[in-house]
Order: structure tokens, then C-alpha cells, then sequence
């Protein structure tokens, strides 16, 4: 049984992920067009709403074919005038990948992923704080960032 489902569901599930994440690249593209440090717009301009909806509505797909039929979410959100910054634990594993989808939250990662063929463009959509391994004074450049975020007065997504 588990050799027939290997050949047959398997790569349909593969497919459909790979069609969802190649259908939000367009919406992604688009909406990130412009600087990496250009200060979002607030509130949202009506066609990034309409985006952020489609693409947290893609990526819920692409969750589902990957066999996540239904993530339970217990309690709620806390609203970024209650805390700039969540913590995901303990970040071992590619499921971290599915808060960052569901929230849209800014994250804090290396450089060298928003060169990433596809993903590369998805991740830059959520302007994510880059940090630079080459660079010796990366991790003081990144904190000054993230606490420029977080002071922001919800004008940045919530760090993640």
C-alpha cells in the first residue's frame, strides 16, 4: 500500500505544492517590486490587502497538498500594539515555514535566501530582515533593525 500511494498520491501532491507556490510567485513579484527598505504603506493600500489574502489563501493550499489538512490554531494572535516581536520555538525544522505563511510576519534569516529561484521572491514579499554571514557586523546591523521594526508603531509587520 504505502509503495502504490509513493507512485500514484505522492506526485500529484508534489505537483499541486509546486503549482501553488509557482501561482503566487506572480502576486508576490508584483507586490514586492521597489526597495527592499522602503517603509510599507499604512494602512494597506487596497490591492496589497487583496494580494495578502490571495497569497495567504495559495500558501494554505500549498500546506493542504502537502498533507497538513488542517492546522489547529490555539488562542490568538497577539496584536502588534501588544507585542512587536513573536518567537517561534525551537525552530528546527522546514514546519516553522508555516506561521511565516499564515501570518505574513516579518522574519529575521540569512541573505543569501532571497536568491532562491521562486521562494527567493516569496520571501522578499514578507521583508524579512536579512542577515549577512560575510559581513562582521551583521548581528549589530540586524538588531538595530529589528528594534527599529519593533518600535515602528505597527508601520512594519510584526517580527517573527
Amino acid at each position: 500500500q504505502i509503495a502504490f500511494m509513493t507512485l500514484t498520491l505522492f506526485p500529484i501532491r508534489l505537483f499541486f505544492a509546486a503549482f501553488m507556490m509557482l501561482l503566487a510567485w506572480p502576486f508576490a513579484f508584483i507586490a514586492s517590486m521597489g526597495s527592499d527598505e522602503q517603509e510599507p504603506e499604512k494602512p494597506l493600500s487596497w490591492w496589497r490587502k487583496i494580494v495578502d489574502i490571495l497569497l495567504k489563501a495559495i500558501m494554505r493550499m500549498m500546506w493542504l497538498a502537502g498533507g497538513f489538512h488542517w492546522i489547529n490554531v490555539k488562542g490568538r494572535q497577539a496584536l502588534p500594539a501588544e507585542a512587536a516581536i513573536l518567537t517561534v520555538a525551537p525552530h528546527s525544522s522546514y514546519f516553522d515555514a508555516i506561521p511565516v505563511t499564515m501570518t505574513f510576519a516579518s522574519i529575521v534569516m540569512k541573505a543569501e535566501s532571497k536568491d532562491i529561484p521562486v521562494w527567493g521572491t516569496l520571501i522578499r514579499y514578507i521583508r524579512p530582515v536579512f542577515v549577512s554571514r560575510s559581513d562582521q557586523d551583521s548581528r549589530r546591523k540586524t538588531v538595530e533593525e529589528i528594534k527599529r521594526r519593533a518600535l515602528s508603531d505597527g508601520k512594519w509587520p510584526q517580527v517573527l
